[in-house]
């Protein structure tokens, strides 16, 4: 999910008019000669949209509500996701968008559960069946389950996809919950779809308005 949605954000934000984003848009084609890309500053892009959320947040707690809280489970101990949830963490704060909790796989279930009590949402991609349990749950709070693991059905004795949330418990307390399988592959899948449409009607409207650049300035200078 996490790429689909810099998928989205570049798609709706890069591929603007030239003027709005101040980027040189070239149209795509066909052709044995090509220039060379242009370099896509994930930088800029992020302190723009970091500083929407910051006036979004500032404005959410002035308003009186509580401020959001999220908590993430890390898989194992790779240094690449460590790195990556460490930014997330860091973003958080400077944005002032939620408190991050991160913990891991092997963090003893009690004092996992302290903090996912306490978070509005929680996400969790583990690849443990039911390490996620009603009771570290609050009331309302949104489980995403991006873990898939494939366990022996206790009445078929067939193989089945399940995820990290003991479902059936958890959708008793949950406000939002996703199911696994059904819940976040197929909108990974369905929104890479629809950001690819959104991204290539885009890129056609801006190889019209080159087309019609010239033709408009014949118009006016005869």
């Amino acid at each position: 999910m996490a790429a689909v949605s810099v998928v989205s954000t570049l798609a709706t934000r890069l591929l603007r008019p030239a003027q709005s984003c101040r980027l040189h848009h070239r149209p795509f084609h066909l052709s044995v000669v090509r220039n060379e890309a242009v370099v896509i500053s994930g930088r800029k892009l992020a302190q723009q949209i970091k500083q929407e959320v910051r006036q979004e947040v500032e404005e959410w707690v002035a308003s009186g509500n509580k401020r959001p809280h999220l908590s993430v489970v890390l898989v194992g101990e790779n240094p690449a996701s460590h790195s990556y949830v460490l930014n997330k963490t860091r973003a958080a704060a400077e944005v002032g968008d939620a408190t991050v909790t991160i913990s891991h796989r092997h963090t003893p279930k009690e004092q996992l559960k302290k903090h996912t009590v306490l978070a509005d949402i929680v996400i969790s991609a583990a690849g443990i069946p039911n390490l996620i349990t009603a009771d570290m749950i609050k009331e309302g709070a949104a489980v995403i389950d991006v873990g898939i693991n494939r366990v022996q059905d206790p009445i078929t004795a067939k193989p089945k996809l399940v995820g990290d949330v003991d479902f059936e418990g958890v959708r008793k307390k949950a406000g939002y919950i996703t199911p696994v399988p059904g819940g976040v592959g197929p909108m990974t899948v369905a929104m890479l779809m629809k950001n690819t449409i959104i991204a290539a009607k885009k890129v056609l409207r801006l190889e019209d308005q080159e087309v019609l650049k010239p033709k408009e300035r014949g118009v006016a200078t005869s």
